[in-house]
């Protein structure tokens, strides 16, 4: 080979190698944006999920496949006149919950299913409502799953009045959200009282 030859091809080595260099420092620092923005939009919930996923790789692709997910239901506000007639049902739930918290939790947990189906999420499978609960309110998804495993746990007779009250008022603070009334701190004081 002639040197011009081997000059070239030692160019071409190390423009290969360099060029091998910026798409791998790429490919992580993307991979380190789309944890961060995952990271920020869904909170404790992206240390839940990457712990539950076996990893971060799986945790992070399940924490996509929500988003989109999420992005393809027509999920609505309600109107005046549904927060009202929810938020009147809630309070009869309530009320039934001091006389019978076994009635008044089950009443409060077919409520939030009834609220998010009118908003347009699926709400077939708790696993599915879960998902779309971490999407859009990823600070209160953890209160959603602790309520439905105490109402769960009550289908069995397995809870008792006072985790039934916390499950009332973990409901709760997911409920207000879901009808627009955001008020969660007042929602303790309320089931407190009773």
């Amino acid at each position: 080979m002639t040197p011009d030859v081997v000059m070239w091809v030692v160019i071409a080595a190390v423009v290969l190698l360099v060029l091998g260099a910026v798409l791998v420092v790429g490919s992580r620092m993307r991979g380190r944006r789309r944890t961060a923005a995952l990271r920020r939009h869904f909170g404790p919930e992206y240390d839940h999920v990457v712990e539950h996923s076996g990893g971060r790789t799986q945790g992070e692709a399940e924490l996509q496949r929500r988003l989109s997910r999420r992005n393809g239901l027509d999920v609505r506000e309600l109107d005046a006149d549904e927060r009202e007639q929810f938020a009147a049902g809630f309070q009869q739930a309530q009320n039934s919950f001091v006389e019978t918290p076994r009635t008044g939790l089950r009443d409060t947990d077919l409520l939030v299913q009834q609220v998010m189906r009118s908003r347009g999420y699926p709400v077939e499978h708790f696993s599915e409502r879960e998902a779309m609960v971490s999407v859009d309110h990823p600070d209160l998804v953890g209160h959603y799953r602790a309520a439905h495993a105490i109402a769960v746990a009550d289908t069995q007779d397995d809870a008792d009045t006072e985790q039934l009250r916390q499950a009332m008022v973990d409901y709760r603070y997911l409920f207000d959200e879901l009808i627009g009334a955001g008020h969660p701190e007042s929602t303790h004081r309320d089931l407190r009282a009773s």
